[in-house]
């Protein structure tokens, strides 16, 4: 099946003919914009037709003001990352911390030494509760969006805004996943660039890329 380019500003189909990979330049006639290929490829990973169907991790809701798109699921790695932290972190912490409790004596020097690994339970634990209860959400607001991820109300916001020449794309990052690069969703609008969800399933990318793309088109 022939792939089927798309321009990353109009989305009307680029002919092959159009398409130069070996310059990296795609020409839109619709539009008379010029576009890496690299950008027409990543652009033309997003359909429209995806929204019919959201992945089951998805949750979208619209209301008059705009669109938020929640995405939760439960990461398999917790399979391996709960046991490995109990065994590692139960003894490390009962054999630094837990005999000296058990005697009502501390030292301090085998306290400083403890430390390493009462850091490295926190950071673990904080993992695995990424994996168990962490959520992507992303909000469209009238030309305002933000991207959350974190656990209940704690985590990290990233901020952006769309308007009619936003170009949304999925494009490799530097994130690495048993040597391979992975894709991440790219909002790119007035010289500003927000990539984010290189760790989310490809069906989530796709469909939330093609949400974005539906609100930039609905604004112009």
């Amino acid at each position: 099946m022939e792939t089927e380019f798309r321009c990353p500003v109009c989305h009307a189909v680029i002919p092959a003919n159009d398409v130069n990979v070996a310059t990296d330049l795609a020409l839109c006639r619709a539009c008379g914009r010029t576009s890496s290929f690299a950008l027409v490829s990543g652009a033309s990973q997003i359909s429209l037709d995806l929204l019919a169907t959201p992945p089951r991790s998805i949750r979208v809701e619209e209301d008059f003001d705009g669109t938020v798109i929640t995405y939760r699921r439960i990461s398999p790695a917790v399979l391996f990352l709960i046991p490995f932290t109990a065994f590692w972190s139960g003894l490390s912490m009962w054999g630094i911390y837990g005999s000296q409790f058990k005697k009502g004596q501390f030292e301090l020097g085998q306290c400083l030494f403890g430390l390493p690994f009462l850091f490295g339970t926190i950071v673990l634990l904080s993992v695995i509760a990424s994996l168990l209860f962490g959520k992507w959400r992303i909000a469209l607001r009238q030309g305002e969006g933000s991207v959350f991820f974190g656990v209940g109300p704690l985590g990290w916001t990233r901020r952006f805004t769309y308007n009619r020449n936003t170009v949304v794309s999925l494009r490799l990052t530097s994130v690495r996943v048993n040597e391979v690069p992975q894709q991440g969703i790219a909002v790119q609008t007035d010289g500003t660039e927000l990539v984010f969800g290189s760790s989310l399933k490809q069906d989530a990318k796709k469909f939330i890329a093609a949400v974005l793309t539906k609100a930039v088109v609905e604004i112009r």
